[in-house]
């Protein structure tokens, strides 16, 4: 058998990458970052670095989030890692992806330089893999969706039940039936009603309640027993 030098095995790098996805405008959107190095430079693809020989994953992503966008508070998940041989032009690295889902209002610092939302099922000619990755995370967040109360996690707290449908409605690219919906998503029990009501200018019909998420009755009793059909 042939004897393989140890070096050889410790020749590549690691990375992260963070599919963040937040919603704003009636839209779900996605974190995009422009390169600056080559081979992409100029080319949208998701924020991303390597992370150096005394960083785990998750301390080196906690890091580059509040460099980012000045917090890592908020709900993220590793997802999975990359490993295609040839997945970076310039040598072996294995990426370790995360997806992040994070409430508009959260987002109090201005976008540094570079950075931008795009609409999440409209990206498309990501540089490296991205494109992958994105899709992978937007599977997940689908499967999520239906069996854990994530969608919370991406809205504020205090939110109307049409912004809750809108969601699953994009995620599913489908259009949920309304009164159906809110029926189920009331008596499930994750929400109360806030006793407030959104007055809009120019609003035509009832004005809708505020709701806020049972977070805490959520982890106390249901947590991991939830099962959305609709």
């Amino acid at each position: 058998m042939k004897t393989i030098p140890v070096d050889h095995f410790f020749r590549g790098a690691f990375s992260i990458d963070m599919v963040l996805i937040t919603f704003t405008g009636n839209e779900l959107k996605v974190l995009l970052q422009e390169k600056v190095d080559p081979p992409h430079e100029g080319e949208l693809g998701l924020p991303g670095k390597l992370i150096l020989p005394n960083e785990d994953t998750d301390r080196a992503m906690n890091n580059f989030m509040i460099d980012l966008i000045g917090t890592n508070e908020f709900y993220k998940k590793q997802l999975k890692a990359f490993s295609d041989v040839n997945r970076h032009p310039l040598g072996r690295v294995i990426s370790f992806a995360y997806y992040g889902l994070i409430p508009f209002e959260q987002l109090t610092e201005p976008l540094a330089e570079g950075l931008s939302w795009h609409n999440s099922y409209e990206v498309s000619g990501l540089c490296f893999d991205h494109d992958r990755i994105l899709k992978s995370v937007l599977k997940r967040f689908r499967k999520g969706l239906l069996r854990h109360p994530t969608v919370f996690e991406i809205l504020p707290k205090k939110f109307i039940l049409s912004d809750v449908k809108r969601i699953y409605d994009l995620a599913f690219d489908t259009e949920l039936d309304s009164p159906n919906f809110r029926k189920l998503i009331r008596k499930s029990d994750l929400i109360y009603p806030t006793g407030e009501i959104m007055y809009e200018k120019d609003f035509i019909g009832r004005p809708p309640k505020y709701y806020s998420f049972n977070r805490e009755r959520y982890l106390g009793e249901f947590k991991e027993r939830i099962h959305f059909y609709f």
